[in-house]
């Protein structure tokens, strides 16, 4: 009889299950100290429909040990219904300890399992080689050994790559978590307006549809404008200049009687996209060639759709073949609008300069960034990334163009 290798689903419990392999306490210490720790709750607890129960410990089959468990995000079940998940860490095990006499148990019933005592001396332990493990460096590239890394399903979880590399989730997750339940209700909430599954259901079909994220559909008629215009000059290879562009758009819409406000606003998304397509160019890592120019922004939307499928199956606003139809959508829907990797991350990056608040909002100048505390771009509430958010945007477009493991570099585009 012959039986499939256990493949460690992350570096997390590669490294946990090497430990406890050679006895090495330290060794179990040091990786369960750099991984995000979940609880099991049953959601009637976490949506506070029944009062919270306290953590009760099980009897440990292999040791004998009372042990209360924990999971690494590598270990998680699939996707249920009536279970989710509290993300802690080993410092807050550290100091929420309820019983010097109960043992620490990680992933039981797992080939990356571990049995840790939990004694005051041990948690005093814990504390300190917590505070010694380097903070997670940003633009971290996470990928699920066991998660999705070929095929339609893994083609349209790498249009969220960019997102998930920003906020340091494996790229290739379609699961039980995005970060951990109650967070993940939180941003859908505070950031997109979503409580439910209703709610849920009209986001996705909007930025799917190219609404509801990102530059919108003036900036899809300026580029198709464009695109029109080197057409009809009979070179898509030699586009219009900026100022022939934006002239043509407004006898456009002069021709069709639209407001002068319209008019105002157009001219000026001419000139933004113009703008940011230059700072595309300039940047070390140049995303355009010169002359080269972005055929959509709709990848941001495309992206975030990905996101909010995640973070709507984490939340329990869906089940995994809703979720699993709004990522193929938006991988197919990339696939119709761009030829290439490259292609999807320009428009990308060009979608997200033009969200609102983005560089060159003019609103920015006069009224602040609109969505100071959140929008589309945080999937974390928190204050608006205005300072450092391009350098971070570009470090994540760096990591997914040049790390050997990036889905972009893998998955073949077509």
């Amino acid at each position: 009889m012959f039986f499939t290798p256990w493949t460690p689903p992350t570096p997390i419990e590669q490294h946990l299950q090497a430990a406890t392999a050679r006895g090495d306490w330290d060794g179990q210490i040091g990786a369960v100290a750099a991984a995000e720790l979940y609880v099991a709750v049953a959601r009637v607890q976490a949506d506070g429909l029944v009062p919270p129960v306290p953590l009760a410990p099980y009897r440990d089959p292999a040791s004998g040990k009372r042990c209360l468990p924990v999971l690494t995000r590598g270990a998680l079940p699939p996707w249920q219904p009536d279970w989710v998940f509290r993300r802690t860490t080993l410092d807050e095990l550290a100091l929420e300890w309820p019983n010097d006499k109960w043992h620490l148990a990680v992933n039981p019933g797992q080939p990356a399992a571990a049995v840790i005592p939990a004694t005051p001396l041990d948690r005093a332990a814990w504390l300190e080689v917590y505070a010694e493990a380097p903070p997670p460096a940003p633009g971290r590239l996470l990928s699920l050994y066991t998660g999705p890394l070929h095929g339609p399903l893994a083609h349209g979880l790498a249009c969220g790559a960019p997102l998930s590399v920003r906020d340091g989730v494996p790229w290739n997750e379609l699961g039980a978590v995005y970060r951990d339940y109650g967070a993940d209700r939180a941003v859908l909430r505070d950031t997109w307006g979503v409580a439910d599954p209703a709610g849920w259901w009209h986001l996705t079909e909007r930025l799917l549809a190219g609404a509801g994220a990102g530059a919108g559909r003036e900036a899809e008629f300026a580029l198709r404008a464009r695109k029109g215009l080197a057409e009809h000059a009979g070179s898509a290879d030699a586009p219009p200049t900026t100022e022939e562009w934006r002239q043509a758009v407004t006898q456009v819409l002069v021709h069709r009687a639209a407001p002068e406000a319209e008019v105002r606003a157009m001219d000026a998304t001419v000139t933004r996209i113009a703008e940011a397509e230059e700072r595309l160019r300039g940047e070390g890592d140049a995303v355009l060639r010169p002359g080269e120019r972005v055929a959509s922004a709709a990848a941001y939307g495309l992206a975030c759709a990905v996101t909010v499928a995640r973070l709507g199956l984490a939340a329990r606003l869906c089940g995994p073949a809703d979720a699993e139809r709004v990522v193929l959508s938006a991988g197919e829907a990339a696939r119709r609008t761009y030829g290439s990797w490259p292609a999807f991350a320009a428009g990308f990056l060009l979608g997200r300069e033009l969200r609102p608040g983005g560089a060159g909002d003019p609103r920015t100048a006069v009224h602040g960034a609109p969505g100071q505390s959140g929008g589309p771009d945080r999937t974390v509430p928190g204050p608006a990334d205005a300072g450092s958010s391009g350098y971070e945007t570009l470090l994540t477009h760096r990591v997914l163009t040049t790390d050997p493991a990036s889905p972009w570099l893998n998955i073949p585009w077509s």
